[in-house]
């Protein structure tokens, strides 16, 4: 047994997983570390400022991306590396044009935007500028595992990370102490990052200058249903934020954002795994393997995520009674039920990589509209008739439903059968 233990542990394939998993993990403790610092030194206002900046980036990440992201990770399986060099360096090109185009348009429609949802005057900057920095890190994370450059992964988000919380703190005790520190050194963080990116591109011959009209039509072609695919993602996991600050005002947004950052540790946890398992379930599903092949991947991973939602909900008892303010310890409840929410997520998320290789445009857009309307529907009816409590429930539901179309997509692909 104890023999069976070691080659399990010496396996090249369990170092890789468990450095993802353990690097991810470590990233967030650190974030989850400096936590207390910021609910305690920042009001509940700042915390729902912050919370609405960070939503902002995720929900309009999908648009200035237009499923670039996707074509990095799939066409690196697909493509001869002279090709997809092309395909990678004519992508680039539409997030960088449309995060250019946001600054006015955000400066135009600033006023409504700041009677909703409370945007900030800085914002029509700072966002544009987080959306393009946010999207070189995901593509630089892309192009780590799909290189299985475990160590350059392990470093770059250890780094960006430290920059980013250590910035934090230092501009919040000794410059000002607002949420304009915090969302300062988000940026600078991603400045660092983003310099490293573009450097690992270059010197690994990725961005080159060429110009390809066919690929830059077909990413705006495919564009269309991947925008729509992380629109519908954002609305899955994160759209409810914004109705609880419409609906509930900035300091019950703050308490509610506390909940889903320590709900968010299963997302990060799936995320983690899936940096090591959807490359190999590409490559897999390029040489046409079957479901019957790979299920044991996907019952580690189910397995994997009871355990973390177990941990998770430990963890944060804990610090909701010892570490945080006394008044968050009222809004838990929010935790528990936003944790359930985001395991089921995390088993919908696996099955939809089977999905996104094939890149059936007719499939993601119907999956994407199909979720969209779930979840805006289910928002809108509970912010309204149920409060906040019944809004946190809706997103069970609105998960299961998803989780229950990703599953029948997945059937009419035949990857069943």
């Amino acid at each position: 047994m104890l023999q069976n233990l070691q080659s399990i542990l010496l396996k090249k394939s369990f170092k890789q997983v468990g450095a993802y998993t353990i690097t991810g993990s470590l990233c967030k403790a650190i974030s989850f570390a400096a936590l207390p610092f910021f609910v305690n030194t920042l009001s509940e206002g700042d915390i729902g400022i912050l919370n609405i900046f960070s939503i902002s980036i995720v929900f309009l990440t999908p648009i200035i991306s237009m499923g670039v992201l996707y074509s990095i990770s799939i066409d690196y399986f697909k493509l001869s590396r002279e090709n997809y060099a092309r395909a990678f360096s004519t992508g680039l090109i539409i997030p960088a044009a449309i995060c250019l185009l946001l600054f006015p348009v955000l400066f135009f429609f600033h006023a409504p935007l700041e009677k909703n949802f409370h945007f900030q005057p800085s914002f029509f900057w700072m966002v544009p500028s987080g959306l393009f920095l946010n999207f070189c890190f995901e593509a630089f994370i892309i192009l780590m595992r799909n290189q299985n450059k475990v160590k350059l992964f392990t470093r770059v988000s250890i780094l960006k990370v430290l920059v980013e919380i250590g910035l934090s703190v230092l501009l919040i005790v000794f410059i000002y102490k607002s949420w304009y520190s915090r969302a300062l050194s988000i940026l600078i963080s991603g400045v660092v990052v983003g310099g490293m990116f573009f450097y690992h591109a270059i010197k690994n011959k990725f961005l080159v200058r060429s110009f390809n009209y066919k690929v830059f039509k077909n990413e705006l072609y495919f564009g269309i249903s991947g925008m729509l695919l992380q629109t519908a993602i954002f609305f899955i996991n994160s759209s409810d934020k914004f109705f609880v600050m419409a609906w509930f005002g900035k300091e019950q947004a703050g308490y509610y954002a506390v909940a889903a950052t320590f709900a968010t540790i299963q997302y990060v946890v799936s995320i983690s795994l899936l940096q090591y398992l959807q490359p190999v379930l590409y490559g897999k599903f390029s040489e046409s393997f079957t479901w019957k092949q790979v299920k044991g991947l996907y019952q580690k991973y189910f397995l994997a995520m009871i355990a973390t939602l177990a941990g998770v909900i430990v963890f944060t008892f804990i610090v909701y009674h010892y570490v945080l303010k006394a008044a968050y310890k009222e809004y838990l409840l929010y935790f528990y039920i936003l944790c359930i929410s985001a395991f089921v997520w995390s088993v919908s998320n696996i099955f939809l990589q089977f999905i996104l290789f094939n890149k059936n445009k007719k499939i993601i857009l119907q999956l994407s509209a199909i979720s969209i309307f779930i979840s805006f529907g289910v928002n809108s009816i509970t912010a309204r008739y149920f409060g906040i409590v019944g809004l946190s429930v809706g997103q069970i539901f609105t998960n299961i439903f998803v989780l229950f179309i990703v599953l029948y997509f997945n059937n009419k692909l035949k990857y069943f059968a």
